[in-house]
Parts: C-alpha cells; structure tokens; sequence
C-alpha cells in the first residue's frame, strides 16, 4: 500500500449502474486510505455520499429543469425510449424506431457541462481520474492527468470485434454471421450521422481528435471492466484484451446504504413457495405496462416476490398476497435472502446476483441486456426471455419453477459465488488505479 494519500476523482453517467460499479471501487480506495470524490450531476445528489467517506461536487446540466430529480429525469427518459423496448433488437434499427434526438442528447450529456467539469478538476486537482461513460470528456481528456475508463457495462460494449456478435443483439457467439453483418449495417447507417455530428463538434470546440471508431476515446494508461469469467471466456478466447485493458471479476459494493430496510414478518412468514427477487432497472420499473404484466403473471406462481417498483410503486399498490415490494429496494441486502432472481439484466444485477449465489432470469430491454441473457444462458448459470412484454405468461412460469427446482444448477451457482467473493476484484481494481495515481509526469 502506498503511504502516499491519493485523491482520485470518479465521473460516472447519472445511472445507478454507473454510481454504484463506481462505489464498489471507491470503497476500496477509501479503505486503503485515500481521498474519494464523485461528480454528479445535481439531481443525483446524495447518491454517492450515502456511502460513507465518499464526497461529492455537483455540476448542473443546463438542458435539465432543476426542479426535476434523478427519478423524474428517469420517468421522463423512459416515456420517450420505451416504444423500443417491445422491439427485438434488429427491428429497432429495421423499423427506425429509435428516437434520435434523444440518442444524441445522450451523446452530448458531459460535454455540455465540460467548463463545470474543468473548474472540478482545477479545483480538486486529483492524482487520477476515473471515468463510467461511453463517451469522451474533453475537459478529463486535456486535464493532463491521468485517468481510468471504468466500464461498467458488459464487455461487447467496449471491446467489440468483428469475430463476436454485435453488442446489444443477444445473438449467439455461434451464431449465424449474415445476422451479425445486417444487424451491423443497419446500426452503422443509423448512428454514422450522430456520430460524425459529435466527432466534429470534438474536434472544432475542443480541439481533440476524434477516436477511429464510436465516440469514446480510451485511456492511453488503463481501461478496466468487470466481468466474471464463467461469462468471459468464451469472448476471450475469441478476442484477446487489447493492450491497457484488465478484466476484473466485479466491481460490487459491499457496505450497505443508510437507509432502513426491513420486510414484513408476515410477508416472510407466508406462503411455503420459495423468495425471488424482481428488479427491472431504472428504466424498466418505470414502465407501468411492463410491470403490471410481470406482476399479473407472477401473481399465479406459488412463490413469493420481493419487486423494486420503482417510482410509480403507489399506482401498482396494493400488490397480489404472494408479494411484496417498495419504491427502493436496496438490492444488496436482499440478494443474500433469495433463491432466484428476475432481472432486465443489467450488468450490476446481473454480477450481484451470481456474487450473492443466485440464479438469474434475464427478461432484457436494450443494449447488453440482451448480451447478458445470452450469456447467462450459454454458461448455463440461468435462462431468459427474448422479450418480457410478448412472452407467454406459461413460458415465463415454467422457467421460474425450472430455475427454483435445478439442484445442480443451484450447486454451480454456489461455487461462482464462492469464487467471487474469495477474489477480492474491487481491491485489485483499486490497486490499479493507485498505480495509474503514482505513474510519473
């Protein structure tokens, strides 16, 4: 451990993925005696410094009304991208039923908040930065300092390959090529002017060269994801790490939030059936359609349900008697308590359940959702659904009975979990960093 005490400045996307795969390392970094900061856009105050130790700066995005908070922004978000949801992947792009002014407000989200960025950086003046975005920040970029691109998305995201299906498709590692080349060509035809659009303002506003590819430019000192590698294998053996890239197991958080959180006696006490737990995301729970339909079909199983509702639980109130659930539901002191776990998965709940020994049922919205579904099924730690809005209610709950009833699979599952918490991967990502701090100018 160095005696050096480092401050290392974390910008992750306003997503709680992002904040909390940012919090796990940070935790670690605390731990070893440093000083840990995040940037956050305003309406997601809080939402790092409920871990104790860690500070926050705020930036306000100038598009935003800031009389909105991080859940509004969300529900607002979700009620512009949800038409694609009910689409398989290709027909998003097929049917061009993307929204792209949205896609590109995504794009330019910390750039427009880059001078409030700067003065962050000059203020704090950090030994290292640390950044969960998709796109590249000018002002971290020319900062001079060095910094860490942090993915906390599943690694087709950032490292795609030509030998591996397009990320966000869900296809096969098998799979059939002339499925991967169309879906290619009709993504390529649809974000090109976006991108170019964003490559342009790079480099005329900021003077920076645009990457070759996509809208990020990695780090020229260390890029990290965390994956574990009952998943990653396969993708290794097919596509090796680039230079400055490192696996790591996962990045999850281990201290839990302030906040109280109990579930009723009586609810535990009920029904024999077994405990799942049902978290669609942000986004997903934000979807009245969408949760209504999980619930209506969940309500005939003989099992018991503990849902995240998200920010419209008080419209899905009350729930059928075999379930339970609140607006926020911390998931890492529910996880240990299950036997299952229905997710959209997302790659934060997606690691936490196999940390915490739980098989998954991935029912995906978009992106490396669909990557992790598939995934998860190849290396047979769980199953999933094509698409949570169409599949038969029969499928849905055969599937659920299946996963509680495998007795091997619950064995594998087990000794993953094992496995991962013996890793101590946080740690090792947070020594990384440190050397990343203490490179020479």
């Amino acid at each position: 451990m160095t005696t050096k005490q480092l401050t290392v400045l974390f910008v992750p996307l306003d997503g709680f993925g992002h904040i909390n795969s940012c919090v796990g390392v940070a935790e670690q970094l605390l731990a070893r005696g440093h000083r840990v900061v995040f940037a956050l856009e305003r309406a997601w105050k809080g939402k790092a410094s409920a871990y104790r130790g860690i500070e926050e700066v705020h930036f306000t995005d100038p598009t935003r009304d800031p009389a909105h908070g991080a859940n509004d922004h969300w529900i607002q978000y979700m009620e512009e991208f949800k038409p694609s949801f009910q689409l398989a992947p290709i027909d998003k792009y097929r049917l061009k039923a993307l929204n792209r002014d949205l896609e590109e407000s995504f794009l330019y989200t910390l750039m427009n908040v880059d001078d409030q960025l700067v003065e962050i950086i000059n203020s704090l003046l950090p030994d290292a930065i640390v950044v969960d975005t998709y796109v590249t920040i000018p002002a971290v970029h020319k900062s001079a300092i060095p910094w860490v691109w942090l993915t906390s998305a599943a690694p087709l995201v950032c490292l795609p390959s030509e030998n591996l299906p397009p990320h966000g498709t869900g296809y096969p590692t098998d799979g059939d090529r002339s499925e991967w080349t169309e879906f290619r060509q009709l993504e390529e035809a649809w974000l090109a002017p976006s991108g170019a659009r964003f490559a342009a303002r790079l480099q005329k506003e900021f003077g920076i060269e645009p990457p070759a590819e996509g809208v990020m430019l990695p780090s020229p000192y260390l890029n990290m994801y965390a994956y574990p590698i009952e998943l990653d294998e396969r993708y290794l053996q097919i596509r090796p790490l680039p230079e400055k890239w490192r696996r790591f197991e996962h990045f999850i958080r281990t201290t839990e939030r302030s906040d109280s959180f109990s579930i009723p006696q009586s609810f535990l006490d009920g029904s024999p059936g077994q405990l799942v737990y049902v978290s669609m995301g942000s986004m997903g729970c934000a979807c009245l359609t969408l949760m209504r339909r999980l619930i209506e079909i969940l309500s005939r199983s003989p099992n018991r349900f503990i849902f995240s509702l998200g920010p419209y639980a008080a419209q899905l109130q009350p729930l059928p008697a075999n379930m339970w659930g609140d607006r926020f539901v911390p998931q890492t002191a529910v996880l240990p308590l299950v036997s299952l776990v229905i997710s959209h998965g997302g790659n934060n709940t997606t690691l936490e359940a196999l940390y915490h020994g739980s098989p998954l049922l991935i029912c995906p919205l978009f992106g490396d959702q669909h990557d992790n579904r598939q995934r998860v099924t190849e290396a047979g730690l769980g199953d999933g659904v094509a698409n949570p809005y169409k599949c038969p209610p029969e499928e849905l709950l055969e599937k659920v009975d299946r996963l509680l009833s495998d007795g091997q699979l619950r064995e594998r599952i087990q000794t993953v979990s094992r496995r991962l918490q013996a890793s101590k991967s946080t740690e090792k990502a947070a020594i990384a960093i440190e050397k990343v701090a203490l490179l020479p100018n």
